[in-house]
């Protein structure tokens, strides 16, 4: 589109030219490295510490997860453990009431007065001779009543006394269970702040990254700040944030070649093809044509552009992407990168056509 005007080399003579090329040979033989870019690294520097304190709370949350199943898995035999005890308690209640019942009328029998039969099965002897001859019967038929009542009774509170055990250990367990859940869901959302952190700083490192090769690198990074902050603010306006996402998703093209007809990062971009590729990663089909895409308008008035929104030049014959703060991203022209440029140049205001807002209004 447009071009900046080519000087003509001054002849040299050939001395002079080998002159110069020992010159620049000596000097890239005693160049350090290329100057690094403090900001990147910065990022880069960041990048790497969220995915480390990431990984350790993967760590944690999986950890709590395993104390959390196993809090379950013990509840659940905890459940079971109490329902049977329950079942044998319940048993031996009535097994008691039945005995009670039994030795209830086997007393009143004894007041009435007993046959021998009826003592043999009491004592529990073969034979009355068996007893009478060493021990008093009726001291051994008060005692016989005295201890059968005992032992019941014994069973069904060792009974009792289990179930309260397992129901006090399942009220341990299940606030057990409750804490492990609080904790988990506090690390949960920690975890997804740093999840979303790693996301913006590995989106801003791409960015920097690709922009770094046209030494675009700062103005790509704040770019990249000023539109997330934007997504922030439109929450409310899937239009606009998803506005936002084309163009953070666009400046992380900044370094790919112009290539007419080019609308892949593979092969190069042309202008419109840069437009129609981003729009398409977002389910949004344009065509590779930038008097088309400005006939889809809606139409938006110069003094009222807005991220995102495409702004079109020179007879319709080339387009960019708005990107805020007075700067455009677009695919120049043959020889040149996508890139970010001031929509203050001359070119851009006096070739100036008109903008588009696409996508949801």
């Amino acid at each position: 589109m447009h071009r900046d005007a080519l000087r003509p080399l001054p002849r040299l003579c050939g001395v002079a030219w080998v002159a110069i090329l020992l010159a620049v040979c000596a000097a890239l033989a005693h160049a350090g490295p290329a100057a690094a870019n403090p900001e990147l690294d910065q990022k880069k520097a960041q990048l790497a510490k969220v995915r480390d304190e990431v990984q350790a709370l993967d760590g944690r949350v999986e950890l709590l997860t395993e104390q959390y199943d196993g809090a379950v898995v013990r509840l659940h035999q905890l459940k079971v453990q109490i329902r049977r005890a329950t079942r044998r308690l319940h048993a031996a209640e009535i097994h008691l009431a039945y005995e009670q019942s039994v030795l209830a009328n086997l007393m009143v029998a004894r007041y009435k007065g007993l046959d021998a039969t009826t003592l043999d099965i009491v004592l529990g002897a073969s034979s009355l001779d068996q007893v009478t001859g060493s021990l008093d019967i009726q001291a051994r038929f008060d005692a016989a009543v005295t201890e059968a009542v005992d032992q019941i009774q014994i069973a069904k509170d060792a009974i009792q006394a289990q179930r309260l055990q397992l129901i006090a250990t399942r009220v341990q367990v299940l606030a057990e269970k409750r804490l492990i859940a609080k904790r988990r869901d506090k690390i949960t959302a920690m975890l997804r702040r740093r999840r979303r952190l790693m996301h913006s700083l590995g989106t801003q490192v791409r960015i920097g990254e690709a922009a770094d090769s046209i030494g675009q690198a700062h103005v790509a990074l704040e770019a990249a700040a000023w539109v997330r902050q934007d997504m922030k603010q439109n929450q409310g306006d899937p239009g606009a944030v998803l506005r936002d996402q084309v163009v953070l998703d666009g400046l992380g093209q900044i370094g790919v070649p112009y290539v007419w007809g080019g609308a892949s990062p593979q092969t190069g971009f042309d202008c419109s093809g840069l437009v129609m590729w981003l729009w398409a990663r977002h389910g949004v089909t344009l065509p590779h044509f930038a008097a088309s895409q400005y006939h889809l308008g809606p139409f938006v008035a110069k003094s009222d552009l807005r991220i995102g929104d495409l702004v079109f030049f020179h007879e319709l014959g080339h387009v960019g992407i708005y990107i805020g703060h007075g700067y455009v991203l677009h695919a120049p022209h043959t020889g040149a990168t996508v890139e970010i440029e001031s929509f203050n140049v001359p070119w851009f205001q006096s070739t100036y056509v008109g903008a588009t807002r696409p996508g949801p209004p």
